[in-house]
């Protein structure tokens, strides 16, 4: 059996600072590799024309469902997880892990009965019948291997919960590495088109997660994944939805937003106008990597960290993502306003898409206004779900979701521009909400640990 390095471990429960970064870094890399994939695949779809990229753009929050499951399992394994490696209890950890990627095998033929069963509704409601025949060819891989896609992300989640954040990079690098080597392949080479995008984006989603399996199989992993750990167990598996269950449904909810906000955009500028909704927001998910991958490492440190009872960790954890979070969004966001143009003319190659450079420069430009209170309201969502009250970011998100419609609403009576204004506002609702009550639950959290240590103490 080969020896276990613990080293990942006990970093994570280590000094704050220190864990964050060690996260971070390797998320950061994961995340950039994995942004840099989308203008990669975005770069050959868009030689297909405008038809087929107004058909992947339209078609996004239908796929985004199954994509979603995943994200959801991969931060509820995260902070459970890390929360039980905490408290020094590895083997219901082990167990959570096995019950989590189960489940996530489970929900994969739900998400994909789901999907094929609301598609043709969802494009008739959107008005996007012209493209409704090219966006069932990009979605047929995601029903098919949706698996695949579900299980990635989840096993990330697991690499990251042990503090194994070179691991999970390897899991998330090696699968954009490969969808950019398939892309031209299965799109040019074996002409499959749109079809082709998309199944080389599950095929290597597949081979990236047998990646990470084979390191729990070959015992090179803290947790131990058994075939005891596989079994249905209700407790273990509740733990890990009572975080993943609510950042699912977050996800959801703004799936069902970006879902209904197509209309509103297709009724003012028609299905060229989500893809200039659409391909501009693309940078600001890019440039918002940094912030992700702080983000992303907040959550297991600081669950760790409450798994300790140690409010002094949880408090200096969350304070430096904070401040690394503002200076990152602050500089990028210019950074994005003076180069617009550059940046759009990446799209615009082809012929068909010339015309509409002007106006993808012009919605860039106001997205980058956004990008503050986009990062910081996913920074406050990731501090309530590291304390276990994924439920109230879930209620917000709600909340949000009916202001965003509202807004979006009123400003298609307008113009489309009117409607990008609206979006950049929206995000900053957002913001105020989410991080009002983030503030308002950790702070009740370290008074209750607070009282739990000194009576602990007392009794000693």
């Amino acid at each position: 059996m080969k020896k276990i390095d613990r080293k990942d471990v006990n970093v994570l429960l280590g000094d704050p600072k220190a864990a964050i970064i060690a996260l971070a870094m390797p998320m950061f890399v994961s995340y950039l590799v994995s942004q840099v994939n989308l203008y990669v695949d975005t770069f050959w779809t868009s030689g297909l024309g405008s038809l087929a990229t107004s058909s992947i753009s339209t078609v996004a929050p239908i796929y985004t469902i199954i994509t979603t499951v995943g994200l959801g399992m991969s931060v509820g394994v995260t902070s459970t997880i890390a929360f039980r490696l905490g408290k020094g209890n590895k083997e219901q950890a082990s167990l959570m892990a096995g019950n989590a990627l189960l489940f996530g095998i489970v929900i994969s033929y739900v998400a994909s009965a789901a999907v094929w069963i609301l598609f043709d509704p969802m494009m008739t409601f959107m008005g996007a019948d012209d493209v409704r025949d090219l966006s069932y060819s990009y979605m047929l891989p995601y029903i098919l291997m949706s698996a695949a896609v579900i299980c990635n992300s989840i096993m990330a989640g697991l690499l990251r919960a042990e503090g194994a954040g070179t691991k999970s990079m390897i899991v998330l690098v090696v699968s954009a590495i490969l969808n950019m080597a398939m892309d031209p392949l299965f799109i040019y080479i074996l002409d499959m088109g749109v079809f082709g995008a998309a199944l080389a984006t599950t095929t290597s989603a597949l081979l990236a997660t047998l990646i990470g399996v084979s390191w729990y199989l070959t015992d090179r992993m803290t947790l131990k994944l058994t075939k005891s750990s596989f079994k249905f167990n209700k407790e273990a598996l509740v733990e890990v939805l009572s975080v993943g269950a609510p950042k699912t449904a977050d996800a959801l909810i703004n799936n069902v937003v970006i879902l209904i906000q197509r209309v509103f955009v297709i009724a003012v500028a028609g299905t060229v106008g989500v893809m200039w909704f659409n391909l501009p927001w693309r940078y600001i998910v890019l440039v918002a990597v940094p912030s992700d991958a702080i983000t992303s490492a907040l959550i297991p440190v600081c669950a760790a960290a409450y798994g300790q009872k140690r409010v002094d960790k949880m408090k200096e954890s969350i304070s430096y993502c904070l401040k690394i979070t503002f200076a990152t969004t602050l500089i990028l966001s210019v950074i994005l306003f003076i180069f617009a143009d550059p940046l759009m003319s990446v799209f615009t190659t082809e012929s068909t898409m010339q015309d509409n450079k002007e106006m993808l420069v012009w919605v860039l430009k106001t997205y980058s206004l956004a990008l503050f209170p986009y990062a910081f309201g996913k920074l406050a969502s990731a501090m309530l779900q590291s304390i276990k009250k994924a439920l109230r970011s879930t209620k917000v998100t709600l909340i949000w979701a009916a202001i965003k419609l509202g807004l979006l609403a009123i400003a298609s009576q307008f113009s489309f521009e009117a409607i990008i204004y609206a979006m950049v506002l929206s995000h900053y609702v957002n913001f105020v909400v989410m991080m009002y009550f983030a503030v308002k639950e950790t702070r009740k959290k370290f008074v209750l640990i607070e009282q739990e240590n000194s009576l602990t103490n007392a009794t000693i």
